[in-house]
């Protein structure tokens, strides 16, 4: 067993939480996953296998990219094509249109969740109210769309692709587009393309894992996983500062942001550098490395 992280490519009609269970019965071991895709959607679940669960508030952080597939001319209750159809409208919008309104979901941009999402609305999950007929009263949130492009224009389908923060909701943003067009609008297909520095071309099918006789060599190992992030190395006397939890100065020898910190060549955990000084936020010592503290 080590600890790591797992790219899955979900299939549509599978839950997130379905996927870990499912991966945790073949690995037996810890597992969770750094930020959920719809049933309908499909493509990159980042997983976190073992201690690794330790780094989930670094993910959920990261940008993400999508494709998706929308319908103009049909609103639902859930926003996709599995929901209840509310509304039908003639389609009579031409892809200059559609162009133009894009501009109005580029930047920082403010939404409103989805009725039926893992929102918490009151300690409970909006979709299990809006299932029982109750309006769930959610909050706009601010996101950040960085990146928004018409890649297929054939009415009353279209296709885009999106580069967007953590926290943005596609369905709520193809919703808000049949708004603006004042045609409505709803999602026929989710694919997520990447989690920050990760893609799908990575991932593996959640079939071919499963049925693998070496399942833990999909799994790469927490160092090689946070390769990402600038490498701080650091000498014995200030490591066992930063293993006790205590910060460290560097000096001008790193940049301000996330790093993953080294001690003797050996990968310690994740830090924050904010002026010179160097902060542990998580730390996971290796087997066999316990003579570090």
């Amino acid at each position: 067993m080590r600890d790591g992280v797992l790219l899955i490519n979900k299939p549509r009609g599978v839950t997130s939480t379905r996927v870990v269970e499912k991966v945790r019965r073949r690995l037996k071991t810890r597992v969770g996953h750094t930020g959920t895709l719809d049933p309908i959607a499909r493509g990159l679940l980042v997983l976190l296998v073992g201690r690794a669960t330790r780094f989930s508030w670094l993910f959920l952080k990261m940008e993400k990219s999508y494709r998706v597939v929308a319908l103009l001319g049909i609103t639902t209750d859930t926003y996709d094509v599995e929901g209840e159809v509310l509304e039908t409208a003639e389609v009579r919008v031409d892809c200059e249109e559609v162009e133009n309104a894009l501009g109005d979901f580029m930047g920082e941009i403010e939404q409103l969740p989805p009725p039926f999402s893992a929102k918490k609305v009151g300690g409970k999950r909006a979709y299990r109210l809006a299932r029982k007929g109750l309006k769930p009263e959610l909050k706009p949130v601010r996101v950040n769309v960085q990146e928004l492009r018409l890649e297929r224009c054939e009415p009353p389908e279209i296709e885009l692709f999106m580069r967007v923060s953590s926290g943005t909701y596609v369905r709520s943003l193809v919703h808000d587009l049949g708004q603006k067009l004042k045609v409505g609008a709803t999602v026929k297909e989710l694919i997520r393309e990447s989690v920050g520095p990760f893609s799908l071309e990575r991932s593996t099918d959640l079939d071919e894992f499963l049925n693998s006789e070496s399942p833990w060599s999909y799994v790469i190992p927490v160092e090689d996983a946070f390769s990402f992030l600038p490498r701080v190395s650091l000498d014995y006397f200030k490591g066992r500062k930063v293993l006790h939890g205590n910060p460290v100065l560097l000096g001008g020898e790193a940049g301000d942001g996330y790093v993953s910190i080294y001690i003797d060549s050996v990968f310690v955990g994740v830090g924050r550098v904010e002026s010179g000084v160097l902060k542990p936020e998580r730390l996971l010592i290796p087997e066999g490395h316990q003579n570090l503290t």
